[in-house]
Order: C-alpha cells, then structure tokens, then sequence
C-alpha cells in the first residue's frame, strides 16, 4: 500500500469511534475548591460525571434525576495536573432504534429508546483545588523559520 493510503486510513479508524458521539449536553460548570459539578440546562435524566485524571486517577458519580458531582480530594486525586470530564445523560426524546432484536421482549417496546447526549472537556488541579483558566493567557506562539 501506498504511504497516503494508509495515511488515510489510520485518520478514517481513529475518527470512527468518535462520529456518533453527540456533543450537545447543554450544562453550566460548577467548579468550587476541589468538587466538580453541573447545572444542566434541560431536562436530562440518568446523567453520569466521569473525571480521570494522572496516574490512573478514576471517579465516577450517577444521578437518576438531578446533577452528580464529585469531590476530587475526597476521591484521591492528590497529584497537580490536567484531568479530563465526562458527562452524559438521556433526554426524553424516542428515537428509532436501528436493529431490532428477538430477546423475548415485546417487539414494541424495543422499537425505540431515549436519546443520549454528553459534553466533556478539561480541568487543571494545582495543589489540590481547581484551577480556573486565565482568560487574558494566550498560547504560545511557535515562530517558524
């Protein structure tokens, strides 16, 4: 195979997992001291707040109804660096299902289900509580020769 090729190919299986990913959990943060939490402008149900962080730091919260949140310290995150968020929820909006299956279930009743979405970004921790972004820091500029 040709050097492009595969090139594209490596592009086209590293974007794949990510095409159905929906983007459009539409939620305020709400970062105080070390706790991460949420105010969800909607209504969501079944939202779940996954954060992972430096060395194989993993916390995640449920709510049925309502927002999670977790306080990092509290969960073990003691290292300073950047962690990552995840949150997702189900909306009240059916969708179609795609494939219907013969698990024994009235076939009505898998013939649609709730539409997730979920939003994710990032969050610095510096000696142990969260650091807010400084609006007036720009990114380096890299000069080029």
């Amino acid at each position: 195979m040709r050097p492009k090729t595969i090139g594209l190919m490596a592009c086209v299986a590293l974007y794949l997992p990510h095409a159905g990913l929906a983007e459009d959990l539409s939620a305020e943060q709400r970062f105080t001291g070390s706790s991460v939490g949420f105010d969800l402008k909607g209504d969501y149900s079944n939202v779940t707040l996954t954060i992972s962080g430096p060395n194989g730091f993993h916390a995640s919260a449920f709510a049925k109804s309502g927002t999670p949140s977790i306080d990092l310290r509290q969960s073990g995150a003691t290292q300073d660096g950047t962690y990552t968020y995840h949150l997702t929820a189900a909306t009240n909006e059916k969708i179609q299902a795609r494939t219907q299956l013969d698990n024994g279930r009235d076939p009505q009743a898998t013939a649609q289900r709730v539409k997730g979405v979920s939003t994710s970004g990032t969050l610095h921790i510096k000696n142990g509580l969260i650091v807010k972004p400084d609006p007036d820091a720009r990114e380096p500029q890299h000069k080029r020769n």
